[in-house]
C-alpha cells in the first residue's frame, strides 16, 4: 500500500469515527442496535425460528427490528434430513449472528434427531414424529439464540457509550483518558477492529499534541532549529498539523533574520 493509500484509509477511519461520535451526540445517547432477523433458505420451519426471536426482541428498548439499514443479521437456518429406508428424522438448526460488514458475533447450533422404529416397507414416516422434531428444534434453537443475542446488545450498546464518551475527551485533548475507556473493549464486541484503529489515532494525536507543545516551548525560547524539529514529528494525520506547518514557516523565517 502507498503512502497515499494509507493517508485515504487512514482519513476514511478517522471520517467514519468522526461522523458516529457527531450521531451519538446529536441523540445524546448511542441509538440502538438495529437488527434484520432473517430466514436463511425461506423455509417456513426458519421463520418460525425468525418469529419466535423477533417476538423476543421486539420489547427490548435497545434492539430496532428491521432489515433496513441493519447493524447486525440474525440467519436463521434450519436443515432437514429425512431417510424413508432407515426411518431416521434429523433436523440441523443454526442461528448466526453477524455485523453488516461480516463480522460474526455469535453462531448457535441445535440438532433434535428422532427414529420411527416401527417404519412398514413402503409406508410413510410417523407425522408425530416428523412434526415434533421440528417443533424441538425451533424452540430450542430460538431459546438458545435469544440470551446470547440480548447479551451481546448489552456489550454494543456499552461500546458505543465508550466510544462516544472517547471522543468527547479526545476533543478535549484528554488522550490518557479516552485510550483508557477504550482499552477494556475485547475482541467480543463488533467494533473491537475499529476501535483498535481509533486507539491508534488517539495514540497519534496525544504523540502530535506533545511535539507540538515541545515546538511552542522551543520556539519561545528561539531555539527555532530545535521547535522546527518538534513540530516535523507531528504525524501528518494529526489535526495540528496545519498548525505545526505554520510554526515550522514561522521558526524558518526566524531563523533566516
Amino acid at each position: 500500500m502507498t503512502f497515499s493509500n494509507k493517508s485515504f484509509v487512514l482519513a476514511s477511519f478517522l471520517g467514519f469515527c468522526l461522523a458516529l461520535m457527531l450521531q451519538f451526540a446529536a441523540e445524546a445517547a448511542a441509538p440502538p442496535v438495529r437488527i434484520a432477523v432473517v430466514p436463511g433458505g425461506g423455509s417456513g420451519m426458519e421463520q418460525d425460528v425468525v418469529d419466535r426471536i423477533s417476538s423476543q426482541l421486539q420489547s427490548n428498548e435497545q434492539i430496532v427490528l428491521s432489515t433496513v439499514n441493519a447493524d447486525w443479521y440474525v440467519v436463521c437456518n434450519v436443515k432437514e434430513n429425512i431417510d424413508q429406508a432407515s426411518g431416521q428424522i434429523r433436523y440441523n438448526g443454526t442461528v448466526l449472528v453477524k455485523t453488516t460488514d461480516g463480522q460474526v458475533i455469535g453462531t448457535y447450533a441445535v440438532q433434535k434427531y428422532n427414529q420411527d422404529f416401527s417404519l412398514s416397507p413402503g409406508a410413510p414416516l410417523n407425522k408425530a414424529l416428523v412434526d415434533g422434531a421440528a417443533r424441538d428444534v425451533i424452540g430450542a434453537l430460538a431459546q438458545r439464540a435469544i440470551a446470547p443475542i440480548q447479551q451481546a446488545v448489552v456489550v454494543e450498546m456499552e461500546t458505543r457509550e465508550r466510544v462516544m464518551q472517547a471522543g468527547e475527551l479526545a476533543s478535549q485533548d484528554k488522550y490518557d483518558d479516552a485510550i483508557g475507556l477504550l482499552s477494556p473493549i475485547t475482541p467480543d464486541t463488533a467494533h473491537f477492529g475499529r476501535v483498535q484503529k481509533m486507539m491508534q489515532t488517539l495514540v497519534m494525536e496525544q504523540q502530535s499534541l506533545k511535539a507540538y507543545q515541545s515546538g511552542l516551548q522551543k520556539q519561545k525560547e528561539k531555539h527555532y532549529a530545535q521547535a522546527i524539529a518538534s513540530y516535523k514529528q507531528v504525524s501528518a494525520q494529526s489535526k495540528r498539523i496545519k498548525l505545526a506547518r505554520q510554526k515550522v514557516a514561522e521558526c524558518t523565517a526566524a531563523l533566516k533574520h
